[in-house]
């Protein structure tokens, strides 16, 4: 979904894709968007303690050996485009822990966020995703390019 900026065109259409859990609420008042959240956030304020952070064991090489592989078979069928090619190359990335994570090695979140962080850097320095970006802020829609 990421690689194709597949968005969903409801809330209803967002739980289908498991985006919403059965239970986040739905306003449907856009008026009410930014009380209702806000309401949200605050009674969620109290008695917070941020969740302990666990060691991630991603499949590093291998597994961005098998996501390029499918993003290229999405390719040669047409369902992706040339820039999603270069974006699943970045995602592939951070998702499984980069080129010298090793699956028995633990990876933390840190090193997830520095990578994602690393990849949308490269990402921001293309034309591509400049029009991309460009295009969702005037349209509000996604561009496939």
């Amino acid at each position: 979904m990421i690689s194709t900026a597949q968005v969903a065109k409801s809330a209803a259409e967002a739980r289908d894709l498991m985006l919403l859990r059965p239970s986040d609420g739905i306003t449907m008042n856009r008026d009410r968007l930014l009380a209702d959240a806000k309401a949200r956030a605050l009674s969620m304020v109290e008695g917070y303690q941020p969740a302990e952070q666990k060691p991630l064991r991603l499949p590093g090489p291998s597994g961005m050996a098998a996501l390029k592989m499918a993003v290229e078979g999405a390719a040669r069928l047409g369902k992706a485009t040339p820039h999603d090619e270069v974006v699943c190359e970045h995602l592939a990335e951070t998702l499984t822990g980069g080129v010298r994570a090793h699956h028995t090695a633990d990876t933390t979140e840190d090193q997830v966020r520095a990578l994602e962080v690393k990849g949308f850097m490269a990402l921001l320095k293309t034309d591509a995703t400049l029009a991309r970006v460009e295009h969702m802020l005037e349209t509000g829609r996604p561009l496939r390019n």
